[in-house]
């Protein structure tokens, strides 16, 4: 997909320009990214911030040349996008417990991982369209008002709110939302957006209460042919550490359409929030 290959040249860019001034704003406005989209998408995938990807690229490099050149520490600051060699020193010595220097008289051969395989592991984490590493994400009690019927009929709930949604007048943001609940006699679907209150006639209602999610980013062009599939290893996989959260004894699933969604374009991501709670 796009945005995977677009993930894979930035990180290429990264390392071939460490000594260079980079932030991810930079990073973003070169590959053609608002800042926002761009670090949840990267965040996403290579599971952490630009910014601390940066910082031990950085650092690594800096490893590198302390094991394998005879460099000043302060030219090996520089050299690794360092304002300073305080600064330097400073921020190796958090990340390693000890200083560059002390690094250098122990004559440790870093194992640093190339770009190309960090590329790989990444695709790994990539199954059909879904990320199957999601955020873990906690998310306050939430109103959703909307159009409430039968789950497989998602479509004709979501053309019925289209006709009624511009009649709310106190909607929290225009994110869009999709809540399942299913059990062995149950299948039923709320569509809807976030309110302050239920002040709108006409309109069904939902309370998601408190929850903690594991939040899976789908590529709707090709990822809900596997969606189930992966969520379920992954929960089948932690449930040592986490168990499915219920909502008045019933199982769900929350789809939030935010501004990363558009009908019309295969790079849309549905997040697909499956409520957990900790063991």
């Amino acid at each position: 997909m796009k945005n995977f290959s677009k993930i894979s040249q930035a990180l290429h860019y990264i390392d071939d320009n460490l000594d260079d001034d980079l932030s991810y704003e930079i990073v973003a406005e070169t590959f053609h990214f608002s800042p926002f989209y761009f670090h949840h998408i990267f965040s996403a995938i290579v599971g952490k911030t630009i910014t601390m990807f940066i910082r031990e690229r950085r650092l690594e490099k800096a490893c590198r040349m302390l094991s394998n050149t005879s460099e000043p520490i302060t030219t090996i600051c520089f050299a690794c996008g360092f304002n300073s060699s305080q600064s330097f020193s400073r921020t190796f010595k958090s990340y390693y417990g000890m200083s560059p220097n002390a690094f250098r008289k122990c004559g440790y051969v870093p194992d640093i991982v190339s770009v190309e395989e960090m590329i790989k592991k990444f695709a790994n984490r990539l199954k059909g369209g879904i990320l199957v590493s999601p955020n873990i994400v906690k998310k306050g009690k939430m109103l959703v008002a909307g159009i409430t019927g039968n789950g497989n009929e998602t479509g004709k709930l979501w053309s019925e709110f289209s006709k009624v949604k511009d009649k709310i007048d106190n909607k929290v943001s225009e994110n869009g939302y999709e809540i399942r609940l299913f059990g062995e006699e149950i299948n039923t679907c709320h569509v809807g957006v976030s309110v302050k209150d239920d002040n709108t006639k006409g309109l069904t209602y939902l309370m998601l209460p408190t929850s903690l999610y594991a939040s899976f980013d789908v590529y709707i062009s090709k990822g809900y042919t596997s969606e189930n599939d992966a969520i379920n290893k992954w929960l089948t996989d932690n449930k040592d550490y986490y168990e499915r959260s219920l909502l008045d004894g019933k199982s769900y699933v929350v789809e939030s359409y935010d501004e990363r969604f558009n009908e019309g374009n295969d790079e849309s991501i549905v997040e697909v929030w499956i409520p957990i709670t900790k063991k």
